[in-house]
């Protein structure tokens, strides 16, 4: 691999408008989310995503290195969240990234990340990247949704074509609504599935064998892009040192602390994480 794309994280997935309460926004999405992880532990983000044509990205983020395609609209996200779960609606919708709107120049990072939201990442995106450590984050592969726009699971009607095509997979117990059925059938078709479980940490299966990793404990105030977070600083952890274990426990402590911040610029620093880890190995 060329060396200027050792350390290039590269992002695939439209960004997102994210309603809140009181009736303002924040940009969001995974690309979001991950890119700042990214950034924090010293990496260098590419994203390719949609926008409209009066999207700035958001201001810490403005220095990466952005490849916006056209679209009408933004997808935009409310969520809303009780004891029992997340309630969210979507519209409308950012129009789909193709195979060949990737530019050639972006399929030599080291780390590539499909970031699906709401079928707007074309699977056959993935079968471009023969040289990186590929990624899927594939919640938006597994959303469907209503005529008011809620949001539910539905099937990923080619998770046996697209799922074999990544190293590793991460997606939350929440996207599958706690069916465990559902990610015994995903393991036999990865050879790295990652599941978060919010406060109860996250389970490794590599090649259908189970490992617990322990979570760090939280007081969470924004859980929004804690998946995306945990994603990022996994795929990179794994990337530098090939330890499922390390990995994994560095994903769940960023995630946790992420978790206790506002917004996607809550994000730790790599010596916030590794601090932690030292004092609580």
């Amino acid at each position: 691999m060329n060396e200027p794309w050792r350390q290039t994280y590269l992002l695939v997935g439209t960004v997102t408008k994210d309603l809140l309460p009181d009736g303002d926004f924040t940009i969001g999405g995974t690309v979001t989310y991950a890119s700042t992880m990214a950034k924090s532990l010293g990496w260098q983000p590419l994203i390719v995503t949609r926008a409209p044509a009066d999207f700035k990205p958001p201001a810490h983020l403005a220095d990466l290195e952005w490849r916006i395609l056209p679209t009408p609209e933004i997808t935009t996200f409310r969520n809303v969240y009780y004891p029992q779960g997340r309630v969210q609606t979507i519209g409308p919708i950012a129009a789909s990234i193709r195979k060949s709107d990737i530019p050639p120049d972006c399929r030599q990072a080291a780390i590539a990340h499909l970031c699906p939201l709401a079928q707007d990442v074309e699977p056959a995106v993935a079968s471009i990247f023969a040289d990186s450590l590929l990624i899927a984050t594939p919640q938006g592969w597994l959303r469907q949704w209503d005529e008011q726009g809620i949001v539910s699971l539905g099937q990923w009607q080619e998770m046996e074509q697209t799922l074999p095509q990544f190293q590793m997979a991460v997606f939350s117990i929440e996207d599958v609504e706690g069916d465990w059925n559902i990610i015994e059938r995903w393991i036999k078709q990865s050879p790295l599935l990652i599941v978060t479980e919010g406060e109860h940490g996250c389970t490794v299966f590599q090649h259908g064998e189970a490992q617990k990793v322990p979570p760090r404990p939280a007081n969470p105030t924004d859980l929004t892009g804690a998946g995306d977070v945990f994603a990022a600083a996994f795929a990179i952890r794994f990337q530098e040192t090939s330890d499922l274990w390390v990995s994994a426990r560095f994903a769940n402590v960023a995630a946790s602390m992420a978790i206790e911040r506002p917004g996607a610029q809550g994000v730790p620093t790599r010596a916030e994480i590794e601090a932690y880890l030292a004092l609580n190995p």
